[in-house]
């Protein structure tokens, strides 16, 4: 997240990301922020202002910093792991959470929640939602069959007895409008629905994506829309 920030396209390392994402396959509680990393450790700040490398949280750039907080929040919450998330994250609360200062820097959760952070809790609870509902995203099973640290773009399945889903991210800070070929095996020849996207206008995105559309694989290759900094969740029907 914090090389995201630096917004020169450079190469992230989604690898060793997805080595972790492997790892809290073994009963670990997941978090991109805690209390500890929110302004309390030197360089630390909320993941929204760690998204933007500093710089001020408004107009464009707070559409890139919400961005990449939603990547973040639904890696956390779509992983094998058990799930925790500090507050003020689900409003892409800005000021820093110290021990000594909190009541100088205190965010107005509840107003931000019906104003500018409404985007933001919408995008966590639909992700608090398709968790609860759906026995795969809360199992410990994971797959990874697709890592590319240039492109930024990182995908796993999620399984249970009767329900497939494959997880889609990408941290490039461009979209891929014309497809990205996502491979495996996995995906076999069947249909998979686009049932979950980050990047939707309710959430404050740019709407890219697959448009909730259905898309055949063909050998184990999916070819689809991917958005900038987005989560895309497929269903296999």
């Amino acid at each position: 997240m914090k090389n995201a920030g630096f917004g020169d396209k450079r190469a992230l390392t989604m690898s060793s990301f997805a080595g972790a994402l492997q790892t809290s396959a073994r009963s670990k509680v997941v978090y991109n922020q805690s209390h500890d990393d929110c302004g309390n450790r030197e360089g630390s700040a909320r993941t929204a202002v760690i998204a933007v490398n500093f710089a001020p949280v408004v107009g464009e750039t707070r559409a890139w910093a919400e961005a990449r907080s939603r990547f973040a929040a639904a890696m956390t919450l779509l992983s094998p792991g058990t799930p925790m998330f500090f507050m003020g994250e689900e409003i892409g609360a800005q000021k820093p959470y110290r021990y000594n200062d909190f009541l100088e820097n205190r965010e107005n959760i509840l107003g931000e929640a019906d104003g500018d952070g409404a985007g933001m809790i919408s995008c966590y609870r639909d992700l608090i939602a398709l968790s609860i509902h759906q026995d795969a995203i809360r199992s410990r099973n994971i797959a990874i069959p697709l890592v590319h640290d240039e492109n930024r773009v990182i995908a796993f399945h999620r399984w249970d007895d009767g329900e497939d889903f494959l997880v889609v991210g990408s941290l490039n800070d461009a979209p891929f409008e014309h497809g990205y070929r996502l491979h495996s095996e996995r995906l076999g020849d069947d249909l998979w629905e686009e049932i979950f996207n980050t990047d939707a206008h309710k959430y404050g995105g740019w709407n890219v994506g697959n448009g909730g559309g259905r898309i055949r694989a063909t050998a184990g290759v999916l070819d689809a829309v991917l958005p900038a900094s987005g989560v895309l969740v497929f269903r296999r029907l």
